[in-house]
Parts: structure tokens; sequence; C-alpha cells
């Protein structure tokens, strides 16, 4: 009977420990969708509450204004007419190839993404920062490590790649899934396959992934990398006159900026990285404006975040084109990323980590067409840009044969 009631405390045991392993795990993962904490400057409410640090230039209206010659203005161009006319981009065939919300740049507009990102890449190593060139290709806790996650079960930003052997009969050769959870594109692959991989939204991913599970050196901080990757976001949003063309587009390349911080000095590595940022899109003579980003803008990583929005003429309106964000010990904890506070410290502490985007290639491109059209309609390529463009100094329409 002893044995027999023994049993029975062992089962109910085992059963106990694997409702609290399930209960912790389901903790841990509802924890894990925690926000950061905010700055206590930050703005409370949604975008409208942002704060304007810093405004750099004057938003024009008008190309050329009205006189005796030209009694009516000319206005300015949005970015799509310039593409067209200057055949810079082709979203058609971009849309056969891959889908909607895709492009092909071409002629000027091609060597004009190279530049940017050469110019961005310059600054930043003037600056200090390491240059790394990091995978596009992420794993899922990776990128929820960074506080990536869906908000809601409607949401749908991350792209999933699984490998599918294309000879296996019945199975559908495109093993992408947008979906947030994998298991739509699991399904399918077999039993032994590895999970799939996330394609990256932003280089911070990868470059925050970069010190996983690592003690970082308190002489060595900050630590400063600046990477070129691709980003992918599944949804692309709605498709209306402020999001059409080049300015939200499901792939595009960027240089981003990443920051490893004790804790003490990353209020002044977020400025040090804006610093950076306004030079570079400063020196390009660009109109542009510094915001404080209030509470609704900061996304679940962020404890204090900078937007750096450019005047674009053609569209009439301020577009974003920058951010950069602290992040304290948001990913750190997540991803395990710690320093010695000093050598005889027993325990390691969390680091802080920071991003920022050195160039956003689509919205500056844009920005730079808008800004620097001319009435005979021409663009002028900024003068810092040139030495990437091949001699190019415009970019005039194409002359029909006669």
């Amino acid at each position: 009977q002893l044995a027999q009631e023994a049993r029975v405390v062992r089962d109910r045991c085992a059963a106990l420990e694997a409702d609290h392993a399930e209960q912790y795990h389901r903790l841990i993962q509802e924890t894990l969708k925690l926000p950061n904490d905010t700055h206590p400057t930050t703005p409370e409410g949604d975008e409208n509450q942002a704060t304007i640090v810093k405004m750099v230039g004057k938003p024009r209206t008008v190309l050329v204004t009205p006189s005796n010659e030209a009694p009516n203005p000319i206005p300015y161009r949005d970015h799509l007419t310039l593409c067209q006319e200057l055949d810079l981009v082709d979203f058609q065939a971009a849309a056969t190839v891959t889908g909607s919300s895709f492009y092909y740049l071409k002629r000027e507009a091609a060597l004009l993404e190279l530049a940017l990102v050469q110019y961005a890449m310059q600054k930043a190593v003037a600056r200090g920062f390491i240059p790394v060139l990091a995978p596009d290709l992420v794993r899922q806790d990776i990128m929820h490590g960074c506080g990536f996650r869906p908000r809601n079960d409607e949401a749908n930003q991350t792209y999933f790649v699984s490998a599918v052997p294309p000879s296996q009969p019945g199975r559908d050769t495109n093993a992408i899934s947008t979906s947030d959870s994998p298991s739509g594109s699991s399904s399918s692959a077999p039993a032994n396959a590895p999970p799939p991989l996330c394609l990256t939204a932003t280089a911070e991913i990868p470059l925050a992934g970069l010190f996983t599970h690592k003690r970082v050196e308190l002489r060595s901080l900050p630590q400063k990398l600046v990477a070129f990757g691709h980003c992918f976001r599944a949804e692309a949003g709605a498709r209306g006159a402020e999001t059409r063309g080049l300015y939200r587009v499901h792939q595009f390349s960027k240089v981003e900026l990443f920051m490893v911080s004790d804790p003490q000095h990353s209020d002044r590595a977020l400025e040090e990285i804006r610093e950076l940022q306004e030079d570079i899109i400063g020196s390009l003579g660009i109109c542009y404006r510094v915001l404080d980003m209030p509470t609704f803008e900061l996304g679940a990583s962020a404890y204090k975040k900078y937007d750096i929005e450019a005047w674009m003429p053609g569209r009439q309106a301020w577009g974003e084109i920058s951010s950069a964000s602290n992040c304290t010990d948001y990913q750190s904890r997540r991803l395990n990323i710690r320093f010695h506070p000093t050598p005889d410290a027993k325990a390691p502490n969390f680091a802080h980590t920071l991003n920022g985007t050195a160039c956003a290639v689509p919205r500056l491109i844009i920005a730079i067409l808008e800004t620097f059209q001319t009435p005979s309609g021409e663009v002028i390529i900024p003068e810092p840009l040139r030495p990437w463009m091949m001699g190019i100094s415009k970019i005039s329409p194409i002359r029909p044969s006669p």
C-alpha cells in the first residue's frame, strides 16, 4: 500500500512539475512582450505630441515663385513624376517579377544608392564606427530579443524563410511566409529541417545578435558598429498618396549605426548617434527637423527615440528618413549582453544598446530628387555624393534619338 501511495505522489509531483514548467514558460513569454521604460522627458501620447527639437532649413512650397517673366508659380514635381520622366525606377517590372511594393532602381538612381551608402559609411567610419557586413537572415529568438514582436495577432511584418527542397512532389517552391508565426512555412518542411529564419527588418538585429551571450570589457566601451544591409518589411502599409512610390516598400537598403555602452554614458551615446545623423543629412543640403518622439511611437525596446524628418517638397510634407533610439538594457537582458563595471566586480551588469539609421536609401532618394529638381526637369546631385557618381553631376531627361 505504501508503494502504491508513493507512486501516486510521484505521478502527482511529475504532473505538478510539468504544469509549473508550462506556466513558467508562458509567464516568460508574456514578460517578453512588456515594453521598456520611458525617459522622464519623453512626451506622452501619440505622434501629434512629438516635440520639435531642431529645424534646419526652410520648407519650400513652390519651385519658382511668380515674377514678371513667369507670372504663374511652378510647383515641385513629386518623386514618382521625376522617376518617370528621368527613367530612374521601374515599379511595373518589379511587380511582375516579385510583387507590389518592390522596385528596380536604374541609371543614375542605382548609382545614387551606391553613393549614399558609401557616403554614410565614410562618415561613420571617420567617427570611429567599425564597418560590418552582417547576415540578412536571423533566428526568430534573436529578432524577438531585440524587441521585434507582433503587437497583435494581425501584425504581419516579418518574412520567414525555410529550406524546402523543390524536388519534393506537391511542395510549393516558394518557401517564404509572411506570418509572424513561422508555422505556415515550416509545415511543409521535412521533420528534421531547421527552424525557419527571419529576413531582417533592419541591420540592428544581426548587430545586436553579434553580442549575444558576450561579456564586454568596460575599457572597450562604447563599442560602435556601422553596417550596410537590406531591410525586409512584409507589410508595406496602405497604398495611399502618402506612401506610394519609394516611400514605403517591402525591401530597401539601409546603413545602420549600433552602439554598446555602459549605462552611465548611454544618454550621451544617443546624442552622438544623432549628431552623426544630422551631419550626414545636413551636409547633403536637405531641409530637416529633429523630433523627440512620444510614448506611443517608441516601440517595445526604445527608452528614448529621436526621429529625423526631411521636407519633401514634391509631396509637400515631412517624411521620416532616420531615427535613433536608446534601448537601455532591454535588448541586453534578452540577449545576455553584459560588462564588468569594475575589474574586481563579482557579477557583470547588463550593458545598454543603442541604434540609429545613418542612411535609409529610398527615403533619401525621394528627398534628393524632390529638393534638387530644376525648372528644366533636371536633378542636381549634391556635391558630397559626386565622387561616387562616375562623373555625373546632374540627372537629365533622356532625349529621344533624332
